[in-house]
């Protein structure tokens, strides 16, 4: 899903790279700030965060955590509608690590 407003950090991630919060998607509520109208294109892009990743970190029933590399910091509610409209890549502005 693209976004109007340029600016020079801006890229495409594919949505499966990110962390987001998924209670809209859960528990299906009505999305606000007039995310639900976004049908082709964004206003602006979502602002994510990129991690470095750490090897062998545990889940709490010891199973492998698999970390993904981009958190969503602004957002979610955007990430969420465009899996609603089938997207599979969004434009995010990538921010400075916050390891």
């Amino acid at each position: 899903m693209k976004a109007r407003t340029s600016h020079p950090k801006k890229t495409t991630l594919a949505i499966s790279d990110l962390t987001y919060n998924t209670y809209y998607e859960k528990y299906n509520p009505k999305l606000t700030d007039g995310v639900e109208n976004i049908t082709n294109i964004m206003e602006s892009p979502i602002e994510v965060f990129r991690h470095t990743k750490q090897k062998n970190r545990f889940g709490a029933t010891g199973q492998t955590y698999i970390e993904k590399e981009y958190s969503v910091l602004k957002g979610s509610q955007r990430v969420t509608q465009a899996n609603k409209l089938g997207y599979t890549h969004i434009e995010v502005i990538v921010k400075n690590d916050k390891a």
